[in-house]
């Protein structure tokens, strides 16, 4: 199948609307992410810890997500791709309040039937920190 842009992710924030992200894999590869997730992240170098929860439901082509910095800023996922079983996305930049600084995210996964588990990099000024993370899929 032809690798295309299928779906819209619709980042949901607590009093905030939502935001339009690009999802881009083939059909069969869409076909892993599909249904709801949960889990969670742990930063390495700064400690943090938080939920991390996304949709995809395959007839809609539409996925919802959260990903919260200290279980309390969300964070808005800017791009999602899947290939060969890898998904890959960043998270727009954000301002850390540790440095009162722009940073940004990316991260990487493998899905291995119903668990992704993966690592993410946040750049901090002239440092890399990394981390890692790990979601289930509920149903």
């Amino acid at each position: 199948m032809t690798k295309s842009l299928l779906a819209l992710a619709a980042i949901t924030a607590c009093g905030g609307g939502q935001k339009e992200v690009a999802v881009e894999g083939s059909d069969t590869e869409l076909v892993k992410l599909a249904g709801d997730w949960e889990g969670d992240y742990k930063g390495v170098e700064s400690g943090r810890t938080g939920p991390v929860k996304f949709s995809l439901q395959v007839g809609s082509h539409v996925a919802e997500g959260e990903v919260f910095m200290g279980g309390q800023t969300p964070l808005k996922i800017e791009f999602v791709q899947i290939k060969g079983g890898q998904v890959k996305g960043t998270i727009a930049p954000y301002n850390d309040p540790r440095c009162n600084c722009q940073v940004a995210t990316s991260f990487v996964g493998s899905v291995t039937g119903d668990e992704i588990s993966g690592s993410f990099e946040t750049k901090v000024q002239d440092q890399v920190q990394s981390g890692s993370w790990h979601v289930t899929r509920k149903r």
